[in-house]
């Protein structure tokens, strides 16, 4: 039995919108997951030891990011925290409806 209200959804059934640009960002740095990890377990000194299913749900859409994760992602990212947000800004975020 699912606990509490329904989760706000991306069109495309994401509970993030930041994913696809976490994925861009670190093909373009190189980045494996693991590396990723690392990285935010520096910027971080050691308050989030990611692992690399944490970054798989984020990347699919699966996993809620919070504020201090989107910052840290940022960090551990080398970007604005903005552009992980919203893109260049050309893009709106659609949400699904749940009409019944």
């Amino acid at each position: 039995m699912p606990r509490g209200a329904p989760r706000l959804r991306t069109i495309h059934g994401r509970i993030n919108s930041v994913g696809e640009r976490m994925e861009a960002r670190a093909f373009q740095l190189k980045l494996t997951q693991d590396m990723l990890c690392a990285r935010l377990a520096e910027v971080t000194a050691g308050g989030w030891i990611a692992d690399r299913r944490d970054i798989y749900r984020i990347i699919r859409g699966q996993r809620i990011v919070s504020d201090l994760e989107l910052v840290a992602l940022a960090g551990a990212l080398e970007c604005d925290a903005c552009w992980l947000l919203r893109g260049d800004g050309e893009e709106i975020i659609q949400f699904q409806t749940q009409l019944k």
